[in-house]
C-alpha cells in the first residue's frame, strides 16, 4: 500500500485552480486499490472531502508527498528531517518561484522572492522530484538543483468541465478572469487601453470588457473606470460560481490579460478550452518548449500578442479582436486545437508514474 499525502497550503489564503487540482488528484489516486491518500488544505468551498489536520499529518509516515504551494515547504521541512521511512517529496512550481527570482525587473517583489528563495534552498536538501509547468522553469531548475533532483515537465491543464457549450453569444467583447490585484495583473493598464479604444472608435455606448473576480484593488479599479468615463463600457461581475464560469467564458468574444508575469495561467487554458482566442502580452506568452520554440499563443493563429506596456499596440490589437468577426472565429477554432495538448488525464497519469517510479 502506497501512502500518499497531497498538500495545498495556498488554499488557506486564496482558493484557486491549484486547490481544484489537488482535489482532482486526490480523487484520482483514491480510486487506485494500492493507494491510501490524505489531503491537506482548506477545500470546503469546492469539495466535501475531509482534509487531514496538521498534527495528524505530521504524525504519519508517507511514501510520497506532493506539494502544490511554496507554503508547503515550511511544514514539510520539519517532517523531512524527522521521517523514519524513505519518502519521495514532489514539488509542483505553480508559483513560478525560480524564474521570478531570476527576473531582476520585479524589484519591488524582491523581499518576497528572497523569502521564497530561502525556502527553495531548504527544500533542495530533501526534495526528490521537481515538476515544472513551463520551459523556463525546467532551465531554472536544472541550474538550481543540478543532478540531485529529478525534473519533469507537466503543464497545468483546464479541468474537464471547460468546453464549448453551444450557446448563442450575446457579447462580442473581452473577458478578464482573475484576482483584482494591480501588483501582478496590471488592470489599470487594461482599463486605460479600453478607454483609448472607446475614444478612437466611437464606442461610447457599447460594453466591451467584462471583469470577473475580486481582489484588494477592486474599489480602485471602479474609481478609475468612472474617472476615465467608460462606465457603460466596462462591467464588473464580481465572483462567479464555478458552475457558471464556463457559461461566462462561452458567452464572450475573446479573453484578455495584461499581467506582468504568469507561470502558466490556467485562465488562458480555460478560455481556449471554451473556444476563446487570447489577447495577451509578450511577458506572459509562456514558453512551452525551446526546441522547437512553442508558446501558449502563436501570433495570428489562436490569438494576438501585444508588446508589454505598449498602450498603442494593445489598443490596436484589442480593436482588431473586437471588430474582426472572421479573425475572432478563426482564432477561436484554432484555440480548441491548441488546447488539446493540455490533458488532465495525461497529467495525472504522469504524476502516478513519478510516485510509483
Amino acid at each position: 500500500m502506497i501512502k500518499l499525502l497531497i498538500m495545498e497550503s495556498g488554499s488557506f489564503l486564496a482558493l484557486g485552480g491549484a486547490a481544484q487540482d489537488s482535489c482532482d488528484m486526490y480523487e484520482y489516486f483514491s480510486k487506485l486499490a494500492d493507494f491510501k491518500v490524505d489531503l491537506y488544505g482548506n477545500f470546503n468551498k469546492i469539495s466535501e472531502v475531509k482534509s487531514i489536520g496538521r498534527e495528524e499529518m505530521l504524525a504519519k509516515e508517507y511514501d510520497a508527498v506532493v506539494m502544490n504551494s511554496i507554503r508547503d515547504v515550511r511544514i514539510m521541512d520539519a517532517y523531512a528531517k524527522s521521517r523514519t521511512v524513505k519518502t519521495k517529496f514532489i514539488y509542483v512550481d505553480r508559483g513560478n518561484v525560480l524564474p521570478n527570482f531570476k527576473n531582476a525587473r520585479l524589484k519591488r517583489l524582491l523581499p518576497k522572492m528572497i523569502a521564497r528563495r530561502y525556502l527553495m534552498i531548504k527544500m533542495r536538501k530533501w526534495l526528490t522530484n521537481y515538476v515544472a509547468i513551463n520551459a523556463d522553469q525546467v532551465n531554472a531548475a536544472n541550474n538550481f538543483f543540478g543532478k540531485k533532483v529529478k525534473i519533469t515537465f507537466i503543464p497545468i491543464t483546464p479541468h474537464a468541465n471547460y468546453m464549448p457549450i453551444g450557446i448563442n453569444k450575446s457579447y462580442r467583447g473581452a473577458l478578464f478572469v482573475g484576482r483584482l490585484d494591480e501588483r501582478q495583473k496590471k488592470i489599470s493598464f487594461l482599463l486605460k487601453g479600453v478607454a483609448r479604444v472607446v475614444k478612437e472608435n466611437n464606442l461610447s455606448d457599447e460594453q466591451i470588457l467584462r471583469i470577473v473576480g475580486t481582489g484588494p484593488d477592486e474599489a480602485r479599479y471602479k474609481d478609475l473606470v468612472e474617472s476615465l468615463g467608460i462606465g457603460s463600457n466596462v462591467k464588473f461581475s464580481g465572483f462567479v460560481k464555478s458552475s457558471d464560469i464556463v457559461k461566462t467564458y462561452n458567452n464572450a468574444g475573446f479573453f484578455v490579460s495584461t499581467s506582468e508575469w504568469e507561470g502558466l495561467s490556467r485562465t488562458f487554458l480555460e478560455a481556449m478550452a471554451c473556444g476563446l482566442p487570447l489577447l495577451i502580452n509578450t511577458n506572459v506568452n509562456t514558453v512551452l518548449s525551446y526546441s522547437p520554440l512553442k508558446r501558449v499563443v502563436k501570433e495570428g493563429y489562436n490569438g494576438l500578442v501585444y508588446r508589454y506596456g505598449d498602450l498603442e499596440d494593445f489598443s490596436k490589437k484589442f480593436y482588431t479582436m473586437l471588430s474582426d468577426t472572421n479573425a475572432r472565429a478563426r482564432f477561436g477554432k484554432n484555440a480548441l486545437v491548441a488546447v488539446k495538448d493540455f490533458s488532465e488525464a495525461k497529467a495525472l497519469a504522469e504524476y502516478e508514474t513519478i510516485i510509483r517510479g
